[in-house]
């Protein structure tokens, strides 16, 4: 086995040039999708794909009869993160055929934003080519920043190539999405976003919003930027309590684009 990187948050942050391209990637670069309705939706997501969230996390979502979106990085296939098994081959052909999505994180997972535009397509060919193999059918594929990181021109590519791309933190979107850097609530250990889930999915069904939730791995041994099955349960049963709509990415994004 392989080790993956050593870190799942963003390094801090580059040079000024860098800096006033993250600047500019969050205020240009738009896709807008409006989100009307009324009815709240949740989706709920897992970064690397880690075993656990392959296995616990899916048994979790499948007890409440929904599903999750995978965003997986080919290249840790049968390695360990952090010291914990990430996805195998089977395990991600276990979750297309239980209904779950799959959506591109890289092939390297490697900070996109750090690479030139000829580097990137070739992060991003590896990756399709890797999800297809695994049964993927033609068509927009869905896409996640490795650590959350982007800037102008990554924002750009991606937009021109996936259907949707997500970012990390930010909390629930109301009124409207930017597809090329859909916000979350992180569903960790130790929540980094200073606003609790109960208050992010509360607003969500209160403002018929989209609140997208990201995590790592699912076990009661979980990490910082982990979860217990415990959290994702009561997560996903308060979204549904609450009226909420709990729906994969690609599935809440046909939904948003039909209430448009």
């Amino acid at each position: 086995m392989t080790a993956a990187p050593s870190s799942r948050e963003p390094a801090a942050p580059g040079g000024l040039g860098l800096r006033a391209s993250r600047w500019l990637a969050r205020r240009a670069v738009r896709r807008r999708l409006p989100l009307r309705g009324g009815v709240g939706v949740v989706s709920f997501t897992f970064d690397d794909a880690l075993l656990s969230a392959c296995t616990e996390g899916a048994a979790v979502l499948e007890r409440r009869g929904v599903r999750g979106t995978y965003y997986v990085a080919g290249g840790l296939t049968g390695a360990q993160e952090l010291g914990r098994a990430c996805h195998t081959a089977a395990a991600l052909r276990d979750l297309l055929a239980a209904g779950h999505e799959l959506g591109g994180h890289s092939f390297a997972h490697v900070r996109c934003d750090r690479l030139p535009a000829a580097r990137l397509r070739e992060e991003f060919d590896r990756s399709d080519d890797f999800l297809r193999g695994l049964g993927l059918p033609p068509g927009p594929l869905d896409f996640a920043y490795p650590f959350g990181a982007y800037a102008w021109q990554v924002k750009r590519l991606c937009g021109e190539r996936f259907r949707s791309s997500r970012a990390t933190g930010g909390g629930t979107q109301v009124g409207w999405a930017d597809l090329d850097a859909l916000r979350t609530h992180r569903l960790y250990l130790a929540e980094p976003d200073g606003v609790g889930y109960a208050q992010r999915v509360r607003e969500a069904a209160r403002a018929g919003g989209w609140l997208v939730v990201n995590t790592h791995e699912v076990e009661d041994g979980a990490g910082p930027y982990g979860c217990t099955p415990a959290a994702l349960d009561a997560a996903v049963a308060l979204a549904q309590d609450l009226g909420c709509r709990v729906l994969p990415v690609a599935a809440a994004l046909e939904h948003w684009t039909r209430q448009a």
